[in-house]
């Protein structure tokens, strides 16, 4: 019996081939689908982190100026202009300008007589392009640079970047254009960017801070 089997010249029928090559393809293309979703999730983790640090570092330096808002002219005679933020309207709840003394002179914003001036103007600017989707800095007159990409801008009124104003109290809210400019002491901020989500639909990640106004005040 072992000589017949070892003399047996007949190999697997047709059927059994086509048999065993579905299974190996139904085998590998499991294979696939786990290593390609495995990747999916790689990348799309790759990119959250790269969208949050890059929004991250832009939103750490807006609250740095914004904490240190100063005003236009505290020590003008006889009318005092202690605005911190120019102009102050509806405008404010998605983009924001304020005055910030980096010379040391005790003056920031136009009435100083410093705006427009190019050399002098120390106000400071951060809004949305509505074009490209990316958080824009101004400062000094000079063209607006770039700060943070992907801003999941979506119209004039929901920008991806919003602020909201409060009294020293940090709850009673001052709302743009329409309570005292006077009464702000603290700034919300919040920045949504987009994340790139490969094979699958994008997403977006939310950054907020408070910011409590060095400078309000005496």
């Amino acid at each position: 019996m072992r000589g017949r089997f070892l003399r047996e010249e007949r190999g697997f029928t047709l059927m059994e081939m086509m048999i065993t090559t579905i299974i190996w393809i139904v085998v590998l293309f499991a294979l696939y689908s786990v290593f390609d979703m495995s990747i999916t999730a790689l990348r799309v983790g790759n990119n959250k982190v790269e969208a949050g640090e890059g929004a991250r570092v832009g939103l750490e330096r807006m609250e740095r100026e914004i904490r240190q808002a100063y005003a236009f002219n505290r020590d003008a005679t006889p009318t005092p202009d202690t605005r911190l933020f120019e102009p102050w309207n509806a405008t404010n709840a998605t983009q924001i300008t304020f005055g910030n003394d980096l010379d040391g002179d005790g003056k920031s914003g136009p009435t100083a007589g410093e705006c427009p001036n190019i050399n002098a103007c120390e106000l400071i600017s951060y809004s949305v392009d509505p074009a490209t989707g990316t958080l824009m800095r101004t400062s000094g007159g000079f063209p607006p640079q770039p700060m943070v990409e992907d801003v999941d801008y979506v119209d004039a009124t929901n920008t991806g970047l919003s602020f909201q104003y409060f009294q020293l109290d940090g709850t009673t809210e001052v709302v743009p254009g329409v309570g005292d400019e006077a009464d702000i002491g603290a700034v919300r901020i919040e920045l949504r960017v987009r994340v790139d989500g490969g094979n699958v639909q994008d997403s977006t990640q939310t950054l907020t801070t408070d910011v409590a106004l060095r400078n309000r005040g005496g």
